[in-house]
């Protein structure tokens, strides 16, 4: 079995090496209890719920051991795990059981209420609850020494048999199901593994969200892959990480700019070793220079800066760039800027990023008419713009449906956005363009100021002056409480934004 197995293997030829740590639940597992727990679920899925390949599994849980335990599980049976988001309000789940009709629900305590309030209204066949509760269905918990721990027989799986849908976080609207392979996250890890240079035994903290493409496929999978380990905690807590970082002897860790902001402004920074640590990526949203340089210069940690997208890796390029770039693409991927026409631009010049290569998703589930807008001829057309400098290095520079046009010359709203965010004032910046009767369009800066700042229009074309070419200097200003983000990945949603503040005025 070429895939799908990964912990059947390691199970059996390292089966002390320490595997997955559950910090909420104060477990342990080395791989060969790990694999003995996959294969307790994969008999159970198969016997007590009759799954089998191509049927789906959904989830809604916190992080857990036995939720990645169901994910290996599945895969042995060559079922597709659908991860759900618990941010949502229950009605909003309805959406994501009629697109992917799961024939089982997999659900915790946590969410327990949320559940009964969908059941009477979903398809779904199987309900079971990981913890201990039964009003629904089968609890795991009361089965478990009952379920046999040998392997399930072997099942044929193919590189483009899918293994996770990953509903995509909405920044234009209703989410898309993106299909990944077994062949997808295979190549995923070995370009994170050969472009960052992952190492045997690397250990890191899974504390994004698993119902998001970075929960899995950044560190979680690479590392169990190269027999490493994941440490698993609830959600990002600044406190914690840092503590966990120290106490676990963490190697390698993923964050958002955010989050990396706020373990700056803990108060354990400080005196916080980071000693272990070999290197930390930060995606999702650009890096600034200050968080760059914080950790540079008070920790002697390079913060490499990465770029992915559900679809497509995410681990895509080596991050072995400049500050403001993400370095050269990853060793097995194949990239092309082009522009509008579909011709492919000069190193340099700035084009939308297509990508091809065996780590591309196989489309949206359901939704042939997306997948052949975004997959062309092979190619992923990922609507992002960037730019190639001299010595290879890619930087990107915003969403092609994010830029405006002012007086005929583009403007990027990313490159504003992070001098934006430098201001002393500012803690989150998002430009959009609005109408003007000269120019077409011009900028308008929405702006979440620090606790108890102000700042007038005036003083930030000031502080503007001298960063960016004047045409770039945003026209009008939005002070806002809060920027509306996605809950997974907390990328700005520009659509609510222009719905909210489209127009050419300080409101």
């Amino acid at each position: 079995m070429l895939y799908g197995d990964w912990m059947g293997r390691w199970g059996s030829s390292y089966p002390d090496v320490e595997a997955l740590v559950d910090i909420p639940r104060n477990l342990r597992l080395t791989y060969g209890e790990l694999s003995a727990n996959i294969n307790r679920l994969a008999h159970f899925l198969s016997s007590r719920l009759e799954i089998t390949k191509g049927d789906r599994v959904a989830v809604l849980a916190f992080n857990r051991s036995d939720y990645i335990e169901l994910f290996f599980a599945a895969s042995r049976l060559g079922a597709i795990l659908v991860p759900l988001n618990f941010r949502l309000a229950v009605d909003e789940f309805y959406y994501f059981f009629k697109d992917a009709s799961p024939k089982a629900f997999f659900f915790d305590l946590d969410h327990m209420e949320t559940v009964l309030k969908l059941q009477p209204r979903l398809k779904v066949k199987h309900y079971v609850c990981m913890d201990q509760e039964d009003r629904l269905g089968p609890s795991l918990p009361s089965l478990w020494e009952q379920l046999p721990a040998d392997p399930v027989p072997e099942v044929e799986i193919n590189a483009d048999d899918p293994q996770l849908i990953i509903y995509t976080s909405g920044t234009t609207g209703l989410p898309k199901g993106v299909i990944l392979t077994y062949g997808m996250i295979t190549w995923n890890s070995i370009n994170s593994h050969l472009g960052w240079g992952l190492q045997r035994g690397d250990r890191t903290i899974l504390h994004s969200a698993l119902f998001y493409t970075a929960g899995w496929n950044v560190f979680t999978l690479p590392l169990f892959h190269g027999l490493g380990a994941n440490i698993l905690i609830h959600r990002f807590e600044a406190d914690l990480v840092l503590d966990l970082i120290e106490r676990e002897k963490i190697t390698v860790f993923f964050a958002v700019p955010t989050m990396y902001q706020m373990m700056i402004e803990s108060p354990r920074f400080a005196a916080a070793d980071l000693s272990s640590i070999r290197f930390l990526v930060s995606g999702g949203a650009p890096l600034t220079e200050k968080i760059f340089n914080t950790f540079k210069n008070e920790k002697g940690i390079h913060l490499r800066e990465g770029y992915g997208l559900t679809e497509a890796g995410p681990n895509l390029f080596m991050a072995n760039g400049k500050l403001k770039t993400v370095g050269h693409p990853a060793p097995h991927v194949d990239l092309k800027l082009i522009d509008a026409e579909g011709n492919e631009v000069p190193s340099g010049g700035e084009g939308e990023l297509i990508i091809r290569g065996n780590m591309l998703c196989a489309g949206y589930w359901n939704k042939p008419e997306a997948t052949a807008e975004a997959l062309v001829k092979g190619w992923f057309h990922t609507g992002d713009l960037a730019r190639k400098d001299q010595d290879g290095h890619y930087s990107i520079v915003g969403r092609k449906k994010d830029m405006f046009i002012s007086g005929g010359i583009n403007i990027y709203p990313a490159e504003i956005e992070r001098i934006l965010e430098a201001h002393p004032k500012v803690s989150s910046a998002a430009v959009i363009g609005v109408p003007d009767e000269k120019w077409g369009e011009v900028g308008k800066a929405c702006l979440v100021l620090k606790p108890g700042e102000s700042l007038s229009l005036e003083e930030l074309h000031v502080f503007l002056l001298d960063k960016m070419a004047k045409y770039k200097i945003p026209k009008y200003m939005v002070i806002m409480d809060s920027l509306p983000r996605t809950v997974a990945s907390e990328k700005v949603q520009k659509f609510i934004l222009k719905k909210q503040h489209g127009n050419a005025d300080n409101r």
